[in-house]
C-alpha cells in the first residue's frame, strides 16, 4: 500500500493537514472538487475590485491560522478592519447608528439594557468552560436548548437589536433553529476579539498553501476505496484510482456524505442527516460611492424579511476595492435561506433588491451588475442536541481505520476550527504511520 495521505479538499483545514504532513516529509496529495483553492473562502473579481463572498475575516485569536500566514509569508498583507459602526433600523424604520457604549445603552432602552447586562453577567462572565475552536465536551443545559427558548426572558429591544441581529450575522438562522451553546461560543468570539483580513483577500492564505502542495483540481471523489475494514483511497467520479495510507477527509459535511460507502451506515447516516444553512448571497455592484458611515446593517426591529442584512464591502474593506464604488452584498437567513436556495438567481436577486431598498434608498438604479454566490452547505447549523451526536460521531470515527475527519463543520464553524481540526489530522496520521 502506498504511504501516501490523501486529502480531499482544498479548503482551509485541508490546506493545514497537508501543510503539517509535508513539512513532516510525508507524501501528501490533495484532490478537490473545484477549480480553486479555498473551499467556502471565495473572492469575486470584477474590473479590478475585490470582494470576500464566503468567510469575512480572521478573528484576532486565530493563533493556529495566523501561524499559517506567517509561515507563508503573508504577515505583511494582514490588515485590521478600521470601520466597526453597525446600522439598525430602528420600528419606525429610522437609521440608527449608535457609537460605542453610550450609543447602544441609548438604543437598547432601560429595560434592553438591563437584558443585557443579566445576559453579559449570566451567559459570558459566567459561562460554562469549553474552547471556541473543537467540539470536545457536551453541556446539556447548553447543548439541549434552543435560543428563543433559553433567552425567552429577553424584553423586545434586546431580542431585536441583539439576539436576532447576532443570530443572523453570526450562525446564520433565527433563534429557534440553533442552540444555545452555538450562540455563546460566537458572541465570545465577537465581543473579545477584533476581524482582521488579508491584502488580497481570504482565500489568498489558502492559495499560497496550495501552491507549495500536488493538489488536484476538478478531481471530485466519487467513493471511499475499502479493503476489509481499512479505507486504503478513493475513486474519482473519472474512474481513477488513488491509494493511500490514510485519507483525510476535510471536505463540508454534505460532501462527506456522498462518498462514505453504504456498508458504513452509522457514519453515512450521520452526515447526510447534519442541519445545514444553504447561503445564496447576492452581491450588488454600484455605478457610484454610496455615501455610507456603516458596514453592517440590520433591520430586525423593523420588519420580518429573508434579506435582513447587508454589508458594505468598500467601507468593510476599502484596500479591496480601488474603484470607491458602492459594492452590496445581502445576506438571508435559515429558514428562509432553504427556502430561497430553490429559486432560481434573477427570483434570489429580485428578492434581495427589494429587502436592500430600505438601507440604500435607490440602490435599483445603482446597480450595475449583480451576482448570486451559492454555497448550498453555507454553515452547519447546531440545532439543539447536536453537540452530544457530534461527540458520539467522533468517537465513532475514531474506530475507522485509514479515515480522519477534518472539517469547521463538526467544530463551531470558524476558520480556525477548520485549522486547528486539519492540524489534528495530521498529528494522527503521523501517530499512526
Amino acid at each position: 500500500m502506498s504511504e501516501c495521505t490523501i486529502v480531499i479538499g482544498a479548503g482551509v483545514a485541508g490546506m493545514a493537514a497537508a501543510s503539517k504532513l509535508k513539512e513532516a516529509g510525508k507524501k501528501v496529495v490533495v484532490v478537490e472538487a473545484s477549480d480553486h483553492a479555498g473551499g467556502r473562502m471565495v473572492r469575486l473579481t470584477r474590473n479590478g475590485d475585490f470582494v470576500e463572498a464566503g468567510a469575512q475575516g480572521i478573528h484576532t485569536n486565530y493563533t493556529e491560522t495566523l501561524k499559517l500566514v506567517e509561515k507563508y509569508g503573508l504577515t505583511k498583507d494582514i490588515i485590521h478592519q478600521s470601520n466597526d459602526q453597525t446600522c439598525f433600523l430602528s420600528r419606525t424604520g429610522e437609521k440608527l447608528f449608535p457609537a460605542g457604549h453610550m450609543g447602544i445603552f441609548k438604543m437598547l432602552g432601560l429595560r434592553g439594557s438591563l437584558d443585557l447586562g443579566r445576559f453579559l453577567t449570566r451567559h459570558m462572565l459566567m459561562m460554562k468552560d469549553f474552547s471556541l475552536f473543537e467540539t470536545h465536551r457536551d453541556i446539556p443545559e447548553y447543548d439541549d436548548i434552543s435560543v428563543a427558548d433559553a433567552l425567552k426572558w429577553a424584553g423586545p429591544a434586546f431580542r431585536d437589536f441583539v439576539l436576532l441581529p447576532g443570530a443572523h450575522a453570526m450562525v446564520g438562522t433565527d433563534l429557534n433553529h440553533t442552540n444555545l451553546y452555538h450562540f455563546l461560543n460566537l458572541m465570545k468570539l465577537v465581543l473579545t476579539t477584533k476581524v482582521m483580513t488579508l491584502r488580497n483577500g481570504l482565500a489568498s492564505l489558502p492559495e499560497a498553501i496550495a501552491s507549495t502542495l500536488d493538489v488536484r483540481y476538478s478531481s471530485p471523489v466519487r467513493t471511499l476505496l475499502i479493503d476489509g475494514q481499512k479505507i486504503t483511497g478513493v475513486e474519482l467520479e473519472s474512474g481513477e484510482r488513488i491509494h493511500g495510507s490514510h485519507v483525510v477527509i476535510a471536505c463540508p459535511i454534505g460532501a462527506a456524505a456522498k462518498i462514505i460507502p453504504d456498508h458504513l451506515a452509522p457514519t453515512k447516516d450521520f452526515l447526510s442527516s447534519f442541519p445545514n444553512v444553504p447561503l445564496s448571497l447576492v452581491y450588488f455592484y454600484l455605478d457610484q460611492p454610496l455615501d455610507t458611515k456603516a458596514y453592517c446593517y440590520f433591520g430586525h426591529a423593523y420588519r420580518r424579511t429573508t434579506f435582513n442584512m447587508a454589508l458594505n464591502h468598500t467601507v468593510k474593506t476599502p484596500h479591496l476595492v480601488p474603484s470607491g464604488k458602492g459594492i452590496i452584498s445581502a445576506w438571508p437567513c435559515y429558514p428562509d435561506s432553504a427556502v430561497i436556495d430553490r429559486l432560481t438567481d434573477t427570483e434570489v436577486k429580485d428578492k434581495a433588491l427589494r429587502d436592500m431598498e430600505i438601507f440604500f434608498p435607490g440602490i435599483a438604479g445603482m446597480v450595475e451588475h449583480a451576482y448570486v454566490q451559492r454555497h448550498r452547505w453555507g454553515l452547519s447549523r447546531m440545532e439543539p442536541r447536536i453537540h452530544a451526536k457530534i461527540l458520539a460521531f467522533k468517537q465513532q470515527a475514531e474506530r475507522l481505520p485509514g479515515v480522519l475527519f477534518a472539517n469547521s463543520d463538526y467544530d463551531g464553524v470558524h476558520m480556525e476550527s477548520g485549522v486547528r481540526a486539519g492540524l489534528r489530522a495530521a498529528a494522527k496520521v503521523m501517530s499512526t504511520s
